[in-house]
Protein backbone atom coordinates (compact mmCIF):
# COMPACT_ATOMS: atom_id res chain seq x y z
CA UNK A 1 0.00 0.00 0.00
CA UNK A 2 1.10 3.18 -0.81
CA UNK A 3 1.75 5.70 2.17
CA UNK A 4 3.38 8.72 2.63
CA UNK A 5 6.76 8.98 1.25
CA UNK A 6 10.01 10.80 2.99
CA UNK A 7 11.90 12.36 1.38
CA UNK A 8 15.68 13.54 2.69
CA UNK A 9 16.84 16.98 1.61
CA UNK A 10 20.80 17.57 1.65
CA UNK A 11 21.89 20.77 1.86
CA UNK A 12 25.82 21.76 1.61
CA UNK A 13 27.19 24.99 1.21
CA UNK A 14 30.76 25.64 -0.07
CA UNK A 15 32.40 29.67 1.19
CA UNK A 16 34.66 30.45 -1.68
CA UNK A 17 38.25 31.39 -0.46
CA UNK A 18 39.09 34.64 -2.09
CA UNK A 19 42.96 34.97 -2.83
CA UNK A 20 44.75 38.15 -4.14
CA UNK A 21 48.63 39.02 -4.34
CA UNK A 22 49.53 42.38 -5.37
CA UNK A 23 53.48 42.90 -5.54
CA UNK A 24 55.17 45.35 -5.23
CA UNK A 25 52.73 46.45 -2.53
CA UNK A 26 51.09 50.09 -2.62
CA UNK A 27 50.81 52.70 -0.08
CA UNK A 28 47.23 53.01 -1.40
CA UNK A 29 43.96 51.36 0.51
CA UNK A 30 43.29 48.09 -0.79
CA UNK A 31 39.89 46.52 -1.56
CA UNK A 32 37.66 45.68 1.29
CA UNK A 33 37.43 42.30 2.37
CA UNK A 34 33.90 40.69 1.01
CA UNK A 35 31.32 40.39 3.38
CA UNK A 36 30.95 37.07 5.42
CA UNK A 37 28.03 34.62 3.35
CA UNK A 38 24.95 34.80 6.18
CA UNK A 39 24.26 31.58 6.93
CA UNK A 40 20.69 29.96 6.07
CA UNK A 41 18.63 29.87 8.94
CA UNK A 42 17.95 26.30 10.46
CA UNK A 43 13.97 26.94 11.38
CA UNK A 44 11.32 29.30 9.97
CA UNK A 45 7.92 29.65 11.65
CA UNK A 46 5.69 30.42 8.26
CA UNK A 47 1.29 30.85 8.50
CA UNK A 48 -0.11 27.86 7.62
CA UNK A 49 -1.79 28.78 4.18
CA UNK A 50 -4.95 26.80 3.82
CA UNK A 51 -7.19 29.59 5.56
CA UNK A 52 -6.88 33.06 6.36
CA UNK A 53 -5.66 33.86 9.86
CA UNK A 54 -8.02 35.74 12.35
CA UNK A 55 -5.33 37.24 14.00
CA UNK A 56 -4.16 37.38 17.58
CA UNK A 57 -7.33 38.87 18.82
CA UNK A 58 -10.04 37.21 17.15
CA UNK A 59 -8.29 33.64 16.64
CA UNK A 60 -8.83 30.99 20.29
CA UNK A 61 -5.34 30.63 19.78
CA UNK A 62 -1.96 30.10 18.02
CA UNK A 63 -1.13 26.52 17.18
CA UNK A 64 3.00 26.22 16.55
CA UNK A 65 3.25 22.45 14.18
CA UNK A 66 6.55 20.87 14.23
CA UNK A 67 7.03 17.87 11.97
CA UNK A 68 8.77 14.39 12.53
CA UNK A 69 12.82 14.19 11.97
CA UNK A 70 12.41 12.68 8.21
CA UNK A 71 9.37 15.23 6.93
CA UNK A 72 10.10 16.36 3.91
CA UNK A 73 10.63 20.29 5.28
CA UNK A 74 9.55 23.47 3.15
CA UNK A 75 8.92 21.30 0.34
CA UNK A 76 5.89 19.52 1.49
CA UNK A 77 4.79 20.97 5.06
CA UNK A 78 1.37 20.39 5.62
CA UNK A 79 0.42 20.11 9.61
CA UNK A 80 -1.54 16.85 9.40
CA UNK A 81 -5.68 16.72 9.50
CA UNK A 82 -5.89 16.40 13.80
CA UNK A 83 -3.89 20.22 13.37
CA UNK A 84 -6.65 21.21 10.98
CA UNK A 85 -9.49 20.11 13.57
CA UNK A 86 -7.73 22.79 15.49
CA UNK A 87 -7.89 24.96 12.93
CA UNK A 88 -11.47 24.38 12.40
CA UNK A 89 -12.15 26.08 16.00
CA UNK A 90 -10.86 28.81 15.42
CA UNK A 91 -7.04 28.85 15.78
CA UNK A 92 -4.62 30.38 13.99
CA UNK A 93 -1.75 27.58 12.31
CA UNK A 94 1.92 28.13 11.99
CA UNK A 95 4.39 25.69 10.90
CA UNK A 96 8.06 25.55 12.22
CA UNK A 97 9.96 24.30 9.41
CA UNK A 98 13.00 22.53 10.29
CA UNK A 99 15.88 22.55 7.48
CA UNK A 100 17.37 18.70 7.95
CA UNK A 101 21.17 20.50 7.66
CA UNK A 102 21.47 21.24 11.52
CA UNK A 103 18.53 19.39 12.10
CA UNK A 104 19.43 19.03 16.34
CA UNK A 105 17.13 18.43 19.37
CA UNK A 106 18.84 21.69 20.79
CA UNK A 107 18.54 23.99 17.65
CA UNK A 108 14.75 22.58 17.15
CA UNK A 109 14.40 23.27 21.17
CA UNK A 110 15.65 26.54 20.30
CA UNK A 111 13.56 27.55 17.44
CA UNK A 112 10.30 26.91 19.21
CA UNK A 113 11.21 28.71 22.17
CA UNK A 114 11.61 31.67 19.75
CA UNK A 115 8.87 30.86 18.04
CA UNK A 116 6.04 30.56 20.71
CA UNK A 117 7.62 33.93 22.40
CA UNK A 118 7.16 35.70 19.08
CA UNK A 119 3.29 34.32 19.18
CA UNK A 120 2.94 35.47 22.66
CA UNK A 121 4.54 38.84 21.66
CA UNK A 122 1.84 39.10 18.95
CA UNK A 123 -0.56 39.16 21.53
CA UNK A 124 -2.51 35.31 21.01
CA UNK A 125 -3.64 34.64 24.39
CA UNK A 126 -2.95 30.95 24.25
CA UNK A 127 -0.22 28.87 22.49
CA UNK A 128 -0.57 25.40 21.39
CA UNK A 129 2.45 23.46 20.48
CA UNK A 130 1.46 20.74 18.59
CA UNK A 131 4.48 17.59 16.95
CA UNK A 132 4.95 14.27 15.85
CA UNK A 133 7.76 11.66 16.99
CA UNK A 134 11.13 14.47 17.07
CA UNK A 135 8.16 17.16 16.57
CA UNK A 136 6.55 15.83 19.69
CA UNK A 137 9.85 15.55 21.33
CA UNK A 138 11.40 18.67 20.57
CA UNK A 139 7.90 20.42 21.53
CA UNK A 140 8.32 18.85 25.10
CA UNK A 141 11.80 19.68 25.54
CA UNK A 142 11.06 23.32 24.92
CA UNK A 143 8.33 23.92 27.59
CA UNK A 144 10.62 21.85 29.82
CA UNK A 145 13.77 24.43 29.12
CA UNK A 146 10.92 27.44 29.02
CA UNK A 147 8.31 26.99 31.53
CA UNK A 148 5.65 29.05 30.94
CA UNK A 149 6.33 29.34 27.19
CA UNK A 150 2.88 27.39 26.19
CA UNK A 151 -0.55 26.50 27.47
CA UNK A 152 -0.59 23.16 25.80
CA UNK A 153 1.42 20.51 24.48
CA UNK A 154 0.18 17.69 21.99
CA UNK A 155 2.92 15.25 21.05
CA UNK A 156 2.25 11.49 19.09
CA UNK A 157 4.72 8.88 19.39
CA UNK A 158 7.15 11.32 20.58
CA UNK A 159 10.71 10.02 20.35
CA UNK A 160 14.11 11.73 19.61
CA UNK A 161 17.20 8.51 19.57
CA UNK A 162 15.96 5.90 16.58
CA UNK A 163 14.25 2.85 16.42
CA UNK A 164 14.32 -0.87 18.62
CA UNK A 165 15.44 -2.19 14.78
CA UNK A 166 18.03 0.09 14.25
CA UNK A 167 19.74 0.04 17.80
CA UNK A 168 17.86 -1.14 20.83
CA UNK A 169 20.15 0.05 23.42
CA UNK A 170 19.84 3.75 22.35
CA UNK A 171 15.81 3.36 21.46
CA UNK A 172 15.84 2.69 25.35
CA UNK A 173 16.60 6.43 25.59
CA UNK A 174 13.42 7.08 23.97
CA UNK A 175 11.81 6.33 27.58
CA UNK A 176 14.68 7.25 30.11
CA UNK A 177 15.06 10.54 28.34
CA UNK A 178 11.18 11.34 27.80
CA UNK A 179 11.16 11.09 31.46
CA UNK A 180 13.84 12.80 32.41
CA UNK A 181 11.97 15.85 30.30
CA UNK A 182 8.86 15.68 31.97
CA UNK A 183 10.31 15.49 35.24
CA UNK A 184 10.86 19.41 34.37
CA UNK A 185 7.73 20.59 32.66
CA UNK A 186 5.07 22.20 35.14
CA UNK A 187 2.59 24.81 34.75
CA UNK A 188 1.73 23.29 30.84
CA UNK A 189 -1.35 20.49 29.70
CA UNK A 190 0.22 18.08 27.98
CA UNK A 191 -1.94 15.38 25.67
CA UNK A 192 0.42 12.84 24.95
CA UNK A 193 0.01 9.33 22.22
CA UNK A 194 1.69 6.28 22.69
CA UNK A 195 1.12 3.37 20.51
CA UNK A 196 1.52 -0.13 19.57
CA UNK A 197 3.61 -1.68 16.87
CA UNK A 198 5.75 1.32 17.56
CA UNK A 199 9.60 0.55 16.51
CA UNK A 200 10.72 3.88 18.35
CA UNK A 201 9.22 3.10 21.79
CA UNK A 202 10.84 0.79 23.38
CA UNK A 203 8.10 0.01 26.05
CA UNK A 204 7.10 0.68 29.31
CA UNK A 205 6.27 4.63 28.99
CA UNK A 206 3.08 4.59 29.46
CA UNK A 207 2.74 3.52 32.96
CA UNK A 208 6.06 5.46 34.10
CA UNK A 209 4.35 8.78 32.21
CA UNK A 210 1.65 8.30 34.02
CA UNK A 211 3.00 8.04 37.62
CA UNK A 212 5.40 10.66 36.48
CA UNK A 213 3.18 13.45 35.65
CA UNK A 214 0.13 12.67 38.28
CA UNK A 215 3.15 12.83 41.31
CA UNK A 216 3.76 16.36 40.24
CA UNK A 217 0.64 17.04 39.40
CA UNK A 218 0.98 18.35 36.42
CA UNK A 219 -2.28 18.66 34.10
CA UNK A 220 -2.09 15.70 31.52
CA UNK A 221 -3.78 13.32 29.24
CA UNK A 222 -2.04 10.04 28.30
CA UNK A 223 -4.00 8.14 25.45
CA UNK A 224 -1.24 4.51 25.78
CA UNK A 225 -1.49 1.95 23.15
CA UNK A 226 -5.25 2.37 21.44
CA UNK A 227 -6.45 -0.75 20.17
CA UNK A 228 -7.88 1.44 17.36
CA UNK A 229 -4.62 2.04 15.89
CA UNK A 230 -0.58 1.08 15.88
CA UNK A 231 2.18 2.61 14.26
CA UNK A 232 4.35 5.06 14.72
CA UNK A 233 3.07 7.80 12.26
CA UNK A 234 -0.43 6.79 12.57
CA UNK A 235 -0.89 10.10 14.40
CA UNK A 236 -0.69 11.80 10.99
CA UNK A 237 -3.64 10.17 9.43
CA UNK A 238 -7.09 11.41 9.11
CA UNK A 239 -8.64 8.25 10.95
CA UNK A 240 -6.92 9.25 13.74
CA UNK A 241 -8.07 13.01 13.68
CA UNK A 242 -11.54 11.74 12.87
CA UNK A 243 -11.48 9.90 16.17
CA UNK A 244 -9.36 11.90 18.28
CA UNK A 245 -10.02 15.26 16.93
CA UNK A 246 -12.62 16.16 19.02
CA UNK A 247 -10.48 14.75 22.43
CA UNK A 248 -7.71 17.02 21.37
CA UNK A 249 -9.73 20.02 21.08
CA UNK A 250 -12.00 19.37 24.34
CA UNK A 251 -8.51 19.09 26.16
CA UNK A 252 -7.36 22.57 25.86
CA UNK A 253 -10.30 23.95 27.68
CA UNK A 254 -11.59 20.90 30.13
CA UNK A 255 -11.37 22.13 33.50
CA UNK A 256 -10.45 18.33 34.72
CA UNK A 257 -8.37 16.71 31.76
CA UNK A 258 -8.20 13.92 33.92
CA UNK A 259 -12.19 13.43 33.28
CA UNK A 260 -11.59 13.47 29.32
CA UNK A 261 -12.63 9.74 27.96
CA UNK A 262 -11.60 10.27 24.31
CA UNK A 263 -13.44 7.49 23.64
CA UNK A 264 -16.18 8.87 24.45
CA UNK A 265 -15.78 12.38 23.17
CA UNK A 266 -17.63 12.30 19.00
CA UNK A 267 -15.63 12.08 15.95
CA UNK A 268 -14.52 15.18 14.63
CA UNK A 269 -15.46 16.13 10.96
CA UNK A 270 -12.56 14.87 9.06
CA UNK A 271 -13.50 14.49 5.49
CA UNK A 272 -13.02 11.28 3.66
CA UNK A 273 -10.89 12.16 0.75
CA UNK A 274 -11.48 8.94 -2.24
CA UNK A 275 -10.90 9.08 -5.75
CA UNK A 276 -12.35 7.07 -8.79
CA UNK A 277 -15.77 6.21 -6.93
CA UNK A 278 -19.32 4.93 -9.12
CA UNK A 279 -21.75 8.09 -9.31
CA UNK A 280 -23.65 6.34 -7.73
CA UNK A 281 -23.10 3.80 -4.73
CA UNK A 282 -25.36 0.78 -4.11
CA UNK A 283 -27.49 0.39 -1.25
CA UNK A 284 -28.01 -2.64 0.55
CA UNK A 285 -29.32 -5.83 -1.10
CA UNK A 286 -31.84 -5.97 2.25
CA UNK A 287 -31.22 -9.92 1.95
CA UNK A 288 -29.66 -12.53 4.67
CA UNK A 289 -28.16 -14.24 1.78
CA UNK A 290 -24.41 -14.81 2.45
CA UNK A 291 -24.11 -12.34 -0.64
CA UNK A 292 -26.45 -10.03 0.26
CA UNK A 293 -25.10 -9.74 3.60
CA UNK A 294 -22.51 -7.57 1.77
CA UNK A 295 -23.63 -5.68 -1.08
CA UNK A 296 -23.36 -2.07 -0.46
CA UNK A 297 -20.59 0.37 0.06
CA UNK A 298 -18.99 -0.10 3.53
CA UNK A 299 -16.28 3.09 4.36
CA UNK A 300 -14.20 2.94 7.77
CA UNK A 301 -10.46 3.37 8.71
CA UNK A 302 -7.97 0.79 8.88
CA UNK A 303 -5.55 0.50 12.29
CA UNK A 304 -2.92 2.28 10.41
CA UNK A 305 -5.05 5.20 10.34
CA UNK A 306 -5.95 5.42 6.27
CA UNK A 307 -9.50 5.17 5.29
CA UNK A 308 -10.60 2.79 3.09
CA UNK A 309 -13.91 2.47 1.44
CA UNK A 310 -15.20 -1.21 -0.35
CA UNK A 311 -17.85 -1.22 -2.39
CA UNK A 312 -19.76 -4.96 -3.18
CA UNK A 313 -21.95 -4.46 -6.65
CA UNK A 314 -22.61 -8.40 -6.52
CA UNK A 315 -22.39 -11.30 -8.61
CA UNK A 316 -22.07 -14.62 -7.67
CA UNK A 317 -20.87 -16.24 -4.68
CA UNK A 318 -17.58 -17.43 -6.60
CA UNK A 319 -17.24 -14.24 -8.76
CA UNK A 320 -18.10 -10.78 -6.89
CA UNK A 321 -17.83 -7.89 -8.57
CA UNK A 322 -16.18 -4.80 -5.83
CA UNK A 323 -14.35 -1.50 -6.14
CA UNK A 324 -11.69 -1.01 -2.97
CA UNK A 325 -10.58 2.47 -2.08
CA UNK A 326 -7.61 4.19 -0.10
CA UNK A 327 -7.96 7.42 0.94
CA UNK A 328 -6.14 10.52 1.13
CA UNK A 329 -4.99 9.78 4.61
CA UNK A 330 -1.74 12.22 5.30
CA UNK A 331 -2.09 15.63 3.88
CA UNK A 332 1.47 15.13 1.86
CA UNK A 333 1.85 15.25 -1.72
CA UNK A 334 3.27 12.05 -1.67
CA UNK A 335 -0.03 10.69 0.07
CA UNK A 336 -2.38 10.29 -2.91
CA UNK A 337 -5.58 8.34 -2.82
CA UNK A 338 -6.33 5.40 -5.46
CA UNK A 339 -8.74 2.76 -6.44
CA UNK A 340 -9.39 -0.45 -7.82
CA UNK A 341 -11.53 -2.89 -9.42
CA UNK A 342 -11.16 -6.52 -7.72
CA UNK A 343 -13.08 -9.56 -8.22
CA UNK A 344 -13.87 -11.85 -4.77
CA UNK A 345 -15.38 -14.73 -4.06
CA UNK A 346 -16.88 -16.32 -0.77
CA UNK A 347 -15.10 -18.84 1.52
CA UNK A 348 -17.25 -21.46 1.63
CA UNK A 349 -15.12 -22.51 5.27
CA UNK A 350 -16.06 -19.12 6.93
CA UNK A 351 -18.41 -16.80 5.02
CA UNK A 352 -15.26 -14.54 4.47
CA UNK A 353 -15.53 -12.51 1.30
CA UNK A 354 -11.75 -13.04 -0.45
CA UNK A 355 -10.42 -11.14 -3.25
CA UNK A 356 -7.21 -12.71 -4.24
CA UNK A 357 -3.79 -10.72 -4.29
CA UNK A 358 -3.63 -7.93 -6.69
CA UNK A 359 -1.89 -4.86 -7.60
CA UNK A 360 0.24 -5.28 -4.25
CA UNK A 361 -2.48 -6.14 -1.85
CA UNK A 362 -4.93 -8.97 -0.48
CA UNK A 363 -8.23 -8.09 0.95
CA UNK A 364 -10.40 -10.00 3.18
CA UNK A 365 -13.74 -8.89 4.75
CA UNK A 366 -15.59 -10.64 7.36
CA UNK A 367 -19.16 -10.95 7.22
CA UNK A 368 -20.76 -8.07 8.38
CA UNK A 369 -22.80 -7.69 12.27
CA UNK A 370 -24.94 -4.84 13.63
CA UNK A 371 -23.69 -2.71 10.43
CA UNK A 372 -20.21 -3.14 9.95
CA UNK A 373 -17.71 -5.53 8.89
CA UNK A 374 -14.29 -6.23 9.60
CA UNK A 375 -11.78 -5.70 6.95
CA UNK A 376 -7.88 -6.98 6.19
CA UNK A 377 -5.72 -5.93 3.93
CA UNK A 378 -2.04 -7.53 3.64
CA UNK A 379 0.62 -6.60 1.30
CA UNK A 380 1.10 -9.33 -1.25
CA UNK A 381 4.60 -10.35 0.33
CA UNK A 382 2.91 -10.34 3.57
CA UNK A 383 5.16 -7.95 5.74
CA UNK A 384 1.92 -5.78 6.64
CA UNK A 385 -1.04 -6.83 7.76
CA UNK A 386 -3.67 -4.48 8.66
CA UNK A 387 -7.23 -4.54 9.66
CA UNK A 388 -10.54 -1.76 10.30
CA UNK A 389 -14.06 -1.72 10.86
CA UNK A 390 -16.30 -0.39 8.17
CA UNK A 391 -19.56 1.10 8.44
CA UNK A 392 -22.54 0.64 6.12
CA UNK A 393 -23.29 3.58 3.92
CA UNK A 394 -26.71 4.95 2.87
CA UNK A 395 -26.94 5.37 -0.87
Amino acid sequence: MRGALALSLLFAAALPLAVAAQAPPRPAATAPAPAPQAEAPRARMVPDDRTAHAGPGRAAGAVLWNHAGDSPRPTDPAAPPFVGVLRAAGNDVFRLERQPQGDTIAAGVAAVVASARDLRMRGYRRVVLAGQSAGGWISLAAIASAPGLAEVVVATAPAAYGSRTADAARAERNRDELLRILGAVRDTRVMLFFFDADDFDPGGRGEAVAALLGRRGVPHLLVDRPGLFRGHGVGLTSGFARHYGGCILAFLDVPDPAQLDCDETPPAAVPWRFTGLPDSLPGPANDNSPLGRFVGAWQGSLDNGDDVMLVVEGGSSTRVAALFARGRSRLTKADQPFSQRRTGRLDDATGDLVFAPSQGLSLRATPPREGALRLEVETTDGKRQYRGLLRALSP
